[in-house]
């Protein structure tokens, strides 16, 4: 038995369906005072509780399930929309004091800062693509306010934080970093334990090409979450040779492509950024 939490901000395209009341609090956003109303949802899945606490604020609400954040990432309305999810989080850390907090990539890798010592939570930062590193370019940022105050300053404005505490954990190689907070901070309090990849591979890539990664003892690779197949020999393989004959030549005619039971056929199935190796997709496919 245990509880799961997870927090997440509440987008205007997304019917939620019955939600119950949780708690409201207000936060400091580039010295405005936010109030953040907290909506609820619980089922129970293995005899794991499962709660939904939904971030309702008109920062989360004017984006939709499809853009999600604020666009482009030089703008100031990124850095405010990312300063309120991460105080939202560390709020509700200190409210629920879980066992973990497990954070996913950059965005919500600032929550420790905002937490008072006696009341820190472990961490686990687990990186699914760290190329993108919650970098913000604030050269960019077309702000008039931004442009008669250093960035150090302004950004401590948006983000309630002290200008030594952004320099020390947010700043990398001359750019403000959101994911550099995650890692500084399991280095400081955690002897550098806690930063994991989603394979073996990208845990080894991760560890030997990313400077903002080096110090640490191990970056741990996790294990696939689903069950392998039971091996059933040379049965099973020619059972799949046979479906996959079937397969290809059923998606053939859907597509409308020669019945050619021996083309070649690609399916690629993911993001066509070039993290996930489009470009060789590309180089490699005959004209």
């Amino acid at each position: 038995h245990g509880r799961l939490s997870l927090v997440h901000p509440m987008f205007g395209d997304v019917e939620y369906g019955s939600l119950d009341e949780y708690k409201s609090f207000a936060v400091v956003v580039d010295g405005k005072t936010q109030h953040v109303d907290v909506l609820t949802l619980e089922s129970e899945c293995d005899g794991i509780t499962r709660t939904w606490y939904m971030l309702k604020h008109e920062l989360f609400t004017k984006q939709s399930k499809k853009a999600p954040y604020p666009s482009p990432m030089t703008k100031l309305e990124v850095l405010r929309y990312f300063s309120l999810w991460n105080q939202c989080v560390a709020f509700l850390l200190a409210d629920l004091s879980p066992d973990v907090y497990h954070c996913m990539d950059y965005h919500a890798a600032l929550a420790p800062l905002y937490m008072q010592a006696d009341r820190q939570v472990p961490m686990i930062l687990v990186l699914h693509n760290a190329d993108y590193m919650g970098i913000v370019e604030t050269d960019f940022i077309n702000d008039r306010y931004w442009r008669t105050v250093a960035a150090l300053r302004r950004l401590s404005l948006v983000f309630n934080l002290q200008t030594a505490t952004i320099r020390k954990y947010c700043m990398f190689e001359g750019r403000f970093n959101m994911l550099k907070a995650g890692v500084a901070f399991i280095k400081e309090t955690q002897g550098g334990r806690g930063v994991c990849g989603v394979s073996v591979n990208y845990a080894v890539e991760l560890k030997r090409e990313k400077t903002l990664f080096s110090g640490l003892p191990a970056i741990m690779p996790l294990d696939n979450a689903t069950d392998p197949a039971d091996d059933q020999g040379a049965a099973g393989v020619d059972e799949l040779r046979a479906r996959r004959f079937k397969a290809k030549a059923a998606l053939q005619k859907h597509c409308g492509l020669d019945l050619d039971p021996g083309a070649k056929i690609l399916v690629f199935i993911g993001r066509w950024v070039k993290q996930k190796g489009v470009d060789h997709i590309a180089m490699l496919t005959p004209t």
